[in-house]
């Protein structure tokens, strides 16, 4: 029993999204919703013929959040952050002048640490990861040797510490929890490839004993 993965690139800043199903019962989620991306999720449900449980947004920063509305209407599922973010997505603000708007959403629920997640057979938990965000998340799967991680490790680097609610001090705690993994483990990002955790470990590290 395998998973299927489907990454989709959108939005100005190139954000990820990803289609996470179960090939034999077609339970899935998708994590992250950048602004203009459900036409194409939505053409790869009907595709794969999954059905969509949840729309897990790993934290509440514009670029991830944009399409929230819209994937929800389109696939009916629930949509969950951690509880941290509920303010600020009922509040969206971008900072920044962006040529479309940046809506309101109202979760439907919420996941914070060691929660569970379930694809079909398999099981993600929630990491509770904030330094780029307080309301950060990353889903977990020890079992599948899967992380996405949100923007918390890229190839080769981290997501910004210079943002508000952002904390340098922090970040190093959570490098040092997510190399707690397996080396093994594939990381699915926010933004950019994905990588292998055992890649990262060099930066991780110097950071994580700062």
């Amino acid at each position: 029993m395998t998973l299927r993965l489907t990454a989709f690139v959108d939005g100005p800043l190139d954000t990820n999204a990803y289609l996470v199903g179960d090939d034999v019962t077609l339970e899935a989620i998708v994590v992250d919703a950048p602004q203009g991306v459900t036409p194409d999720i939505d053409e790869a449900i009907r595709a794969g013929g999954f059905t969509v449980s949840r729309i897990v947004l790993t934290h509440a920063h514009w670029d991830h959040i944009a399409d929230a509305n819209q994937l929800r209407a389109a696939t009916g599922a629930r949509v969950l952050a951690h509880p941290l973010a509920a303010e600020r997505l009922a509040n969206p603000d971008p900072a920044l002048e962006l040529p479309f708007e940046i809506p309101a959403v109202t979760l439907d629920g919420t996941l914070d640490e060691g929660d569970t997640v379930p694809v079909g057979e398999h099981t993600f938990t929630v990491m509770h990861l904030p330094g780029h965000d307080p309301a950060h998340i990353a889903l977990s799967s020890p079992a599948d040797l899967l992380l996405f991680s949100g923007d918390i490790v890229f190839v080769g680097g981290h997501g910004r510490t210079d943002l508000p609610g952002a904390d340098p001090e922090i970040m190093n705690q959570t490098l040092a929890r997510v190399l707690t993994l397996a080396e093994d483990t594939t990381v699915y990002p926010g933004h950019g490839q994905p990588t292998k955790l055992g890649a990262e470990v060099t930066w991780m590290q110097a950071l994580a004993q700062s």
